[in-house]
């Protein structure tokens, strides 16, 4: 069995790659390679090249906000708020409109404000890069969370004290290492220091398809939603992440969809998706929904 711990920045290369939706040789061959190493259970070579990809130029959360926010796209419900608002970081493969409307109008409907953030255009990356783990990481992406946290909180139509964030896979994993460093106040590989305001006014965070890995401790409401049928990520992760750490039950829980795959929200999954075993589950989907509205009502209203 694969020890979550140890193992845990290889979780995350993991996510990263499982999370491409392109089709591409080299990344199909990357990928075939992947999943032949974790079916064995020998993770070394790549959390080895995790851990030394893992590096990124300092900058600064202004930096972050000038390259990111010409590429937002920004849901809002028909009203004048202000709204709570929701903060949506897109896979490995890039932003999906069709991903991000299907959640836009969810949200809307429910009074919230989606903000969906496009971490490549703004630096010309190619999702091949970073689903191969050599640009874009978690540990440098979680600056683009503090970033848009903060850009968030000064829009007048958002409720600064209300403001979620969602990830899907390796938007899973980003929203998992920036609860990590909020844990101990440390800044991701790309800034040289905590911002001041940190994750204030972040009251729920929701990733999807990322599994559990390195412990946090901020008091921020967690749902981690899964999938049991998931090629990719050991959704028990989660369940031995819990154990490990039941002092944390009270903000962090789960749900495993045994029957879902990875990427089972995809109402229109492309053609890679669906090669890759990926499959529209709209039960969970709705299920999944319920319990984000649900949690809304209690910590973001």
């Amino acid at each position: 069995m694969i020890n979550p711990y140890s193992t845990a920045l290889t979780l995350l290369l993991i996510v990263a790659l499982a999370g491409c939706s392109n089709t591409n040789t080299s990344l199909d061959d990357s990928r075939q390679e992947l999943e032949a190493v974790a079916d064995d259970g020998d993770l070394s070579a790549f959390f080895l090249a995790a851990k030394n990809n893992a590096k990124a130029e300092i900058t600064t959360i202004e930096a972050i906000n000038k390259v990111l926010r010409p590429y937002d796209r920004i849901y809002r419900p028909a009203a004048d708020g202000p709204f709570p608002a929701m903060l949506f970081f897109h896979g490995c493969s890039g932003a999906t409109i069709a991903h991000e409307e299907d959640w836009a109008r969810f949200y809307n409907d429910i009074g919230v404000v989606l903000i969906a953030v496009d971490s490549y255009t703004g630096r010309d990356i190619d999702w091949e890069d970073t689903c191969n783990f050599t640009k874009m990481t978690p540990w440098e992406r979680a600056g683009d969370v503090l970033a848009t946290v903060a850009y968030a909180r000064n829009l007048d139509f958002v409720d600064a004290n209300h403001i979620g964030i969602t990830g899907f896979s390796h938007g899973a994993a980003t929203i998992w290492t920036t609860l990590v460093y909020a844990s101990t106040k440390t800044p991701p590989i790309n800034l040289q220091k905590w911002p001041e305001d940190g994750l204030a006014g972040v009251q729920l965070a929701l990733p999807f398809y990322g599994g559990c890995s390195e412990r946090w401790t901020v008091a921020i409401p967690t749902i981690s939603f899964l999938a049991g049928n998931d090629r990719y990520i050991d959704a028990t992760t989660c369940e031995r992440y819990h154990a490990a750490n039941p002092d944390m039950n009270k903000y962090s829980s789960y749900k495993v969809f045994e029957d879902a795959t990875h990427t089972f929200d995809h109402s229109k999954p492309n053609q890679s998706n669906i090669d890759a075993g990926s499959r529209y589950d709209a039960e969970a989907t709705l299920i999944s929904q319920s319990m984000i509205s649900t949690a809304i009502n209690q910590v973001m209203r």
